[in-house]
């Protein structure tokens, strides 16, 4: 039974999508023998940072909405990394509606047995139908959040909402992160009442429009810092999952899977 991963953005600008990504690319990469899956539920497409065609959630509507889910092989693992499958998030985003929380869930029932691993970006509206699908099923889950007010008045905000409809994070990533910024690690723990420990934080790159020009994640176009934050995430993963910890080579060149 393969391990589910949901990461969930407190609003949109967080970097859900990226974060995500980078951690399934991450874990794909230096994990030959697990086979990842790498998903968005959620109301977009999210394929801004890969540069092949891939499978999409639209073409499974029928099977999803029929409930016979999704078979293995119609899917195709990407050209650089074998043990890696992707699917792209709804591409007619006219037709959201039509897809419900229960497809969401035939969908990973369908797949959980046939991969290790299933990395989920549900995206930053907990009202599109297949975000609190993946937000409601047994995974383990992070928050994707902003070194920001904003983002810490969103939580605010939101926690409520989350607690009445049963939805509860494993972790909080605070992405963008800038070590002397006022608003601490320490600073945002308190203020929101969670426990330090349960924050990772992902620090700040300028690349990020180069990235998005290039059709690349952050783990090509970025120092090697931002490689070292992904793979604590990747490392809480491999925790969870009762395997050895990955440990990346020094000054290797990263080469990305899209």
């Amino acid at each position: 039974m393969g391990q589910v991963v949901v990461f969930h953005g407190i609003e949109h600008k967080s970097g859900c999508t990226m974060i995500a990504q980078s951690v399934a690319e991450l874990i794909a990469k230096e994990k030959k023998e697990l086979n990842v899956l790498f998903a968005a539920l959620n109301g977009r497409k999210s394929t801004e940072y890969m540069r092949e065609n891939v499978a999409t959630v639209d073409d499974y509507k029928i099977q999803l909405k029929s409930g016979i889910g999704i078979d293995k092989n119609t899917l195709s693992p990407n050209r650089k990394i074998d043990n890696l499958y992707v699917i792209a998030g709804i591409h007619k985003e006219e037709e959201v509606r039509y897809f419900m929380p229960v497809m969401a869930e035939t969908m990973v029932e369908s797949l959980h047995n046939k991969f290790d691993l299933l990395i989920i970006d549900s995206g930053s509206d907990i009202d599109n139908g297949l975000a609190f699908g993946a937000l409601r099923m047994k995974s383990l889950k992070y928050l994707v959040m902003e070194q920001s007010e904003s983002s810490i008045k969103r939580y605010e905000k939101m926690r409520e909402i989350y607690e009445r409809l049963e939805i509860a994070f494993d972790k909080h990533i605070v992405n963008k992160y800038v070590e002397d910024d006022p608003l601490t690690l320490k600073y945002i723990s308190s203020r929101l009442a969670i426990d330090g420990s349960l924050f990772i934080d992902v620090g700040y790159s300028n690349q990020g429009r180069v990235s998005e020009m290039e059709y690349k994640t952050l783990l090509e176009t970025a120092h090697d810092k931002y490689k070292g934050d992904i793979l604590k995430i990747a490392n809480d993963i491999m925790k969870t999952m009762n395997l050895e910890h990955i440990r990346l080579k020094r000054k290797r060149t990263w080469n990305g899977f899209m």
